[in-house]
């Protein structure tokens, strides 16, 4: 077979092209980190790349959900254990209230503690979150749960409309609860319901003016309120060990995605910086031969 010195130079220089672009490559991976540098270069693993980016911003957007709710949950926990202690310095108030040896201004004295203690209660029923939202409104986040009208009474301004947010497939946690759920009204041994601030409204009533009977509903009514709000903090422990649970299935999900996600994408710079060397060498012994092929002539091999 005849082997021209045309082809013999264009061999050589389609061998220094290839390799010059092999080198330019890996080059450039090593500076972006990345094996794939166009989707065209890799098609089956460009779209493995982007479902699996995808996925980890889905998990992201889970997650950030999931830190607002623990975040609100915690916040709710705090108001409520602080709500519980008042509730239980009131209860101890009360009994000692119903002491009969007790002289009336010592009740009023008792009965200032208690005003102050249910000002307090107030306080705590209109707690908000890190965002600025009231807790226990319901769905009216931005409207303070109770608000005294210009008797003094305390109403509630809330909804009943609580807003459920999915954990998994198949559990949710109410996100926003009623306060009058938590801050929940009595019921008495004739029947009547009476609202939680009415409610002790009417024993430091009683306390204040050493009546007798009242103190003692208002101890009675003072353990159903303790009750309710012990239930709503079990409640409010049980939501936030699923939310970290989740989160940590989550986090966990996300680390085996990201770790396949690398695989996929990220260089080898070990392997990379080999392979350039091995380029080099041979772009190297490419322009050497070059150089060889391109000074010979069919003049120069009769002359040898």
């Amino acid at each position: 077979m005849k082997i021209s010195t045309s082809f013999m130079f264009d061999r050589a220089t389609e061998r220094m092209s290839t390799t010059q672009n092999k080198l330019t490559t890996t080059q450039a991976q090593m500076t972006t980190g990345k094996k794939i540098l166009s989707p065209s270069a890799a098609p089956d693993q460009a779209t493995a790349i982007l479902r699996l980016k995808g996925e980890v911003e889905r998990q992201n957007g889970h997650i950030r959900t999931l830190d607002v709710a623990i975040r609100r949950f915690a916040a709710e926990e705090t108001a409520l254990s602080a709500s519980n202690d008042l509730l239980i310095r009131l209860k101890e108030l009360g009994l000692q209230a119903a002491n009969a040896t007790l002289a009336p201004d010592d009740r009023k004295v008792m009965a200032v503690e208690m005003k102050a203690l249910r000002d307090q209660l107030l306080s705590l029923g209109n707690s908000q979150d890190d965002s600025g939202n009231y807790l226990f409104a319901g769905t009216r986040v931005k409207t303070p749960a109770f608000a005294e009208n210009g008797s003094g009474q305390v109403l509630y301004q809330g909804d009943q409309t609580g807003i459920r947010i999915p954990v998994d497939v198949e559990r949710s946690v109410q996100l926003t609860r009623a306060g009058t759920d938590v801050y929940n009204r009595v019921v008495r041994d004739d029947g009547s319901p009476v609202d939680f601030f009415d409610a002790l409204d009417d024993m430091i009533h009683a306390t204040e003016h050493s009546q007798s009977h009242g103190i003692q509903r208002g101890i009675a009514d003072l353990t159903q309120m303790h009750n309710t709000l012990t239930l709503s903090q079990a409640q409010n422990g049980s939501d936030q060990q699923v939310l970290i649970a989740q989160k940590d299935v989550l986090e966990e999900t996300q680390l085996r995605i990201k770790s396949t996600l690398s695989d996929i994408e990220d260089l080898d710079y070990r392997e990379a910086i080999t392979r350039m060397n091995l380029e080099i060498m041979g772009l190297e012994a490419a322009m050497g031969s070059f150089a060889k092929i391109s000074g010979l002539s069919l003049f120069d091999y009769i002359r040898g």
